[in-house]
């Protein structure tokens, strides 16, 4: 009997709203920084120009890869490698805060048998890398756990299309 065909490699990378909407946020802050530069403000040209390209830089490094056995997630601030079979829980959540303005955040958290967690936010991403990851845990038999609020819920709702309760 043939054993099954692992599964190709998948890279995920920013969505295109969210490297238009960086692009349209980098553009107010190039154009903040030119303002700086005309009127003489070398530090307010600076202090416009390194969020814009840290945020230009940042959805630009931002790639989520699915490999047979790993998950890697590459951010602007390094890269993490997990293997599949050492998750031990997957949760789905949409913390709400002051850093988020009282928006819900979309977040997925993997917790391996060994080391600390990875939380990867979802806002960028489309949501084709979630349903794939979901597919590619259930055979070592972990589920994508939804937190019980209403803000995970309507996620959850959204990415896997199911029915409201």
């Amino acid at each position: 009997m043939d054993a099954p065909a692992p599964h190709p490699a998948q890279h995920y990378r920013a969505t295109p709203a969210a490297r238009i909407g960086a692009g349209v946020l980098a553009a107010l802050l190039l154009a903040l920084s030119a303002a700086g530069l005309r009127g003489g403000s070398l530090g307010l040209a600076l202090f416009a120009l390194v969020p814009a390209a840290l945020l230009v830089a940042g959805v630009w490094r931002l790639r989520l890869t699915l490999e047979a056995g790993s998950l890697e997630v590459r951010t602007l601030f390094g890269v993490r490698r997990i293997a599949l079979a050492q998750v031990a829980r997957a949760w789905l959540s949409a913390p709400r805060g002051l850093w988020s303005y009282g928006r819900a955040v979309p977040m997925l958290g993997l917790a391996p048998r060994q080391g600390p967690p990875l939380v990867i936010g979802l806002q960028a991403l489309p949501a084709a890398a979630l349903v794939e990851l979901g597919r590619r845990l259930a055979p070592y038999g972990v589920r994508i756990e939804v937190a019980d609020t209403p803000a995970a819920r309507r996620l959850a709702r959204r990415i896997w299309q199911l029915p409201r309760r």
